[in-house]
């Protein structure tokens, strides 16, 4: 089990426990150990004492110092779809959070024509990555350099490092810093007491800061972000489609719909303020746990619920959908999914983004090419 993982599995424990004083002041206490460990293998690699691995690709980490939603898999969506649209031959590497892989070895989710392994084996979010951006490669391993590797054999001259910003081994052209706005730093403590993975001051380690949900006072960022580029993003949803009777509906036409919002997912409110940012009744909801991997007794516990709130459509995001498909079928009520996508604050993103899309530093790691350059930028 990686130090991300274990700080996040004791982070949840201390979530259910808060008030809980023999479960609180231990993990209190781990999280100065775990403080110790960050800033000791922050000094190895600093000084050359853990060596660094620079691949012969353009690489592009998306990370946050959070435990959490941050809006990591959309903007990975986003980029990997635009340099597909500029010609070149793109690769994700995730570690695959709770995907059930061998750890030792690299899982060939995509090879950019089909997909080929279960969300069970991989983790939902590369499953979901591959879905989204097919013509992408996708894949997971806990060591991402070897996937690298493996991705490079295949072709790729871009790999996007998905969570990559603690993975210090992998040298990287971009390194993108992700934050929701709603709830930048939690309480400013370090897991497993808090949900920061990193101190505040890690943010200078970054190339460029998107802000998702931004809020009119984000100053606790901007306090340690002076002369790093920072992006506002928020979300739309672009469809709508039903998983059991395979209609696809425009938001305009679901407004009227009585809905029981589910998902399994790090930030829930942010699911909840996107449907009611854009005018759907839900109602009700249910949160579970996120990667929760849903069997047929929760659909059996989701059915009853909406039944006794005389609701007749539920509304999943494309990550719970992923589990929910294949066992939601015969259900008596509708599951619809939201397909969402990003919607920048910038007209021209991608020129304060990625400090290499001059072509100055991405032709010196692989050769510009002539792309198709009609990617579509939405701006608010």
């Amino acid at each position: 089990m990686s130090l991300n993982n274990l700080q996040e599995k004791l982070w949840s424990i201390c979530e259910k426990n808060r008030n809980n004083f023999f479960i609180k002041e231990p993990l209190k206490l781990a999280s100065y150990f775990f403080f110790i460990l960050y800033k000791t293998r922050l000094f190895l690699y600093n000084f050359g004492i853990l060596k660094t691995y620079k691949l012969p690709a353009y690489v592009i980490s998306i990370g946050n110092i959070t435990s959490g939603g941050t809006g990591k898999t959309p903007l990975v969506i986003h980029l990997a779809s635009y340099f597909l649209s500029l010609g070149y031959k793109v690769a994700v590497l995730s570690r695959g959070y709770k995907g059930s892989f061998d750890n030792s070895g690299v899982v060939l989710v995509s090879d950019g024509n089909d997909i080929l392994a279960d969300y069970d084996v991989c983790g939902d979010e590369p499953y979901l990555i591959a879905k989204r951006v097919p013509k992408a490669l996708v894949l997971v391993s806990k060591n991402r350099i070897n996937a690298g590797k493996s991705a490079i054999k295949l072709g790729a001259n871009v790999l996007i490092l998905d969570d990559g910003f603690q993975y210090l081994k992998l040298q990287r052209d971009e390194n993108i810093l992700t934050f929701d706005g709603h709830d930048p730093f939690g309480s400013g403590d370090l897991l497993p007491y808090g949900k920061l993975r990193e101190l505040p001051d890690s943010i200078k380690r970054s190339t460029s800061i998107v802000i998702s949900n931004p809020q009119e006072d984000i100053n606790l960022i901007k306090k340690y972000s002076q002369g790093i580029k920072t992006l506002n993003i928020k979300y739309k949803i672009i469809e709508i489609t039903s998983l059991n009777t395979k209609v696809s509906l425009k938001v305009e036409n679901v407004k009227d719909l009585k809905l029981l919002a589910v998902c399994g997912i790090a930030n829930p409110e942010s699911f909840i303020s996107l449907l009611k940012n854009e005018g759907l009744n839900a109602m009700r909801h249910i949160f579970f746990l996120d990667h929760h991997n849903y069997v047929y007794k929760d659909v059996e516990n989701i059915i009853k619920f909406a039944e006794k709130s005389k609701i007749e459509n539920i509304i999943t995001t494309e990550k719970d959908s992923i589990k929910l498909e294949d066992i939601c079928q015969a259900a008596p009520v509708t599951f619809w999914v939201c397909k969402i996508d990003i919607v920048w604050s910038s007209p021209e993103p991608y020129d304060s983004l990625l400090m290499g899309l001059s072509h100055k530093a991405l032709s010196s790691v692989i050769p510009a090419k002539a792309g198709i350059q009609n990617y579509q930028i939405t701006v608010f």
